[in-house]
């Protein structure tokens, strides 16, 4: 994959949350520009991990993350404060970018 169709790259990346508490153990991935991607498993698997790596609010232990400087990055958490619990999901989704990147359509 050439680097410029990337979006995310894990080259072997480590991280721990103490000692002889390995999350992630050399993990390899990549993610090309324009890519849908969603995170499963159970938890305590390092999907919150991955996404704060992706984000910059944990750094690896070991190996690298690549992230294109055009990416977009929108992270819903699981609780939604309560000043926006009357919000759609369109409008939920689209608080999360400052321009507006997609079109909805009506299921209508």
């Amino acid at each position: 994959m050439a680097n410029n169709d990337v979006a995310v790259r894990f080259n072997k990346v480590s991280f721990e949350y103490g000692h002889d508490k390995p999350i992630l153990d050399e993990v390899s991935f990549s993610l090309r520009r324009g890519t849908k991607m969603t995170l499963m498993g159970q938890n305590g698997a390092g999907k919150s991990t991955i996404l704060n790596l992706i984000t910059g609010e944990l750094k690896a232990h070991d190996g690298s993350i690549f992230l294109d400087d055009r990416l977009k990055i929108a992270y819903a958490k699981q609780v939604i404060p309560r000043d926006q619990l009357d919000l759609t999901v369109k409008e939920f989704f689209e608080k999360c970018f400052d321009e507006k990147i997609c079109e909805f359509e009506s299921a209508s």
